[in-house]
């Protein structure tokens, strides 16, 4: 098998050496002089040996690997290395509850795949080792890196470290919570730190455990950038002096300290801990709604599978989350199917004044990619895409408000997964909007419809379309100083 086959398989996300470093950092900076010179590391999951090659020779460190291609460069990254399974092997210096330190970057995804390199009384050895396996009737697809966790766990010391890389569906999921309500029992969250961008198409975190019963006076340090993504090393300089210090930002990261009883029973990423920060600073000050209570039809476009949408001539225009741009809908090229066809179901076809909303993708999603629907003429909507009808709340004053930073940071909170982000309807209806006056609201239409969207009709011309998203930026950032200054 080829290295990007074994990496498939295996379910391998590399580790940069950046990342390395600060994972190493963020450990020895919280724990100090519990990690001091000698203590020994393992990594379970060892690959090249990216994260035992910055721990240095003053410290005792085994490194453990599957992928036969990997060990050669691994082995010479640390004093000990083994070529086997990290989950189920038995090896000489392996030993469970003696490590002071477990730093891994384990496998991401379902367990299935993994299954045939176990042999055929894998899942049975599974199943004795792993109590998190005990409640689970199907095994191929539980998260091989909450094998990987709890396996970190065996192998930390009484009050040992564990500083582990993670897929954020574990931080993040709800089908997760019973996972990490079991580790929150054993082990003392320490820190969470987001890496947007450290391995492509997964998005990830940092995780510091302190293993042991959690203490009431021992908080959680969550840390996400700030603003435009940083350098990793500017992340990592900044990351390492708000470990150190109490809730605090600065150009590239926010802190901010979370009790271990407020982690039980809710996500541990940072961005949703951001949000809720977010709508309670507000929430002081302003009336706040859900947008659930406006809203009167919700759905999404048809999904139709085995056959994608063959363009009609004179059909009926599907929006598509491509067709959602910064300053509402670009109707240049807009896909037309046949009408009251399998992609044409009367559920999702659009009206005017429907808010769209771009449910999944870094790219739409993660940009808050919205529109006000504003022809004349029937369309309908893509399967990525959120058709929101409203009653009592002006469609364009909703859509200024979900791009203000408050907006944005309740998305970031609500939208979860593993690879993409997804936003669901429970969630959509959970943002929270300031309850402005509707003569305000209308005001913002108002401006909107006589300052951007003449721009916006023609945004074929760069100079056009960077006007309009200027203008577009100022009605948004003149609600924000408006959210900032009124008061209930």
């Amino acid at each position: 098998m080829s290295n990007e086959g074994n990496a498939k398989t295996l379910a391998q996300h590399f580790t940069p050496a950046a990342v390395a470093q600060l994972a190493w950092d963020a450990v020895r900076t919280l724990a100090g002089k519990e990690l001091g010179a000698g203590a020994r590391v393992v990594d379970p999951a060892a690959g090249e040996g990216a994260l035992l090659a910055v721990v240095g020779r003053a410290y005792q460190t085994t490194g453990i690997e599957i992928d036969e291609g990997l060990v050669e460069r691994g082995r010479s990254q640390a004093d000990r290395f083994y070529t086997g399974d990290g989950l189920l092997g038995t090896f000489p210096a392996v030993v469970d509850e003696s490590f002071d330190c477990v730093l891994a970057n384990p496998p991401f995804g379902k367990l299935g795949p993994m299954l045939p390199l176990l042999g055929t009384d894998g899942p049975r050895r599974l199943a004795l080792r792993f109590r998190l396996l005990d409640r689970q009737k199907q095994m191929r697809a539980f998260p091989v890196e909450s094998l990987f966790v709890e396996r970190a766990l065996q192998l930390t010391r009484p009050a040992g470290w564990m500083a582990l890389i993670l897929p954020e569906g574990f931080l993040a999921n709800a089908r997760q919570q019973g996972v990490r309500d079991w580790l929150l029992a054993r082990a003392e969250v320490r820190a969470v730190v987001a890496l947007p961008g450290a391995f492509d198409k997964v998005q990830t975190a940092l995780v510091v455990l302190r293993r042991g019963q959690p203490q009431a006076r021992a908080k959680a340090r969550l840390i996400a950038p700030l603003g435009k993504r940083p350098s990793v090393e500017q992340y990592a300089q900044r990351t390492q002096l708000l470990l150190g210090a109490p809730s605090s930002r600065g150009p590239e990261a926010a802190l901010l300290s979370v009790g271990q009883r407020a982690l039980h029973a809710r996500r541990w990423d940072p961005r949703f801990w951001q949000g809720r920060v977010a709508v309670r600073r507000l929430a002081g000050r302003l009336q706040l709604v859900p947008l659930g209570e406006y809203i009167c039809h919700l759905t999404y476009g048809p999904i139709v599978t085995g056959r994608r949408p063959q363009h009609v001539e004179a059909g009926v225009p599907v929006i598509r989350q491509g067709d959602l741009a910064e300053t509402g809908l670009d109707e240049r090229a807009l896909l037309c199917v046949a009408p009251a066809g399998a992609h044409d179901p009367p559920r999702s076809r659009v009206r005017p004044g429907d808010l769209l909303l771009s449910r999944s993708g870094a790219g739409a999603l993660g940009r808050n990619r919205l529109a006000v629907y504003l022809g004349s003429g029937p369309a309908n909507v893509g399967c990525f895409v959120d058709l929101i009808r409203l009653e009592g709340l002006n469609p364009f004053y909703a859509w200024f408000f979900l791009k203000t930073r408050l907006g944005r940071e309740q998305i970031a909170a609500q939208a979860n997964g593993v690879g993409t982000p997804n936003i669901s309807f429970g969630e959509i209806r959970a943002l929270q909007i300031a309850a402005l006056p509707l003569a305000y609201q209308e005001v913002l239409e108002r401006r909107y419809r006589e300052q951007v969207w003449p721009l916006h009709c023609r945004r074929e011309r760069t100079e056009f379309r960077a006007e309009a998203e200027q203008r577009f930026c100022a009605i948004v950032g003149d609600l924000e100083d408006h959210l900032q200054t009124r008061r209930q």
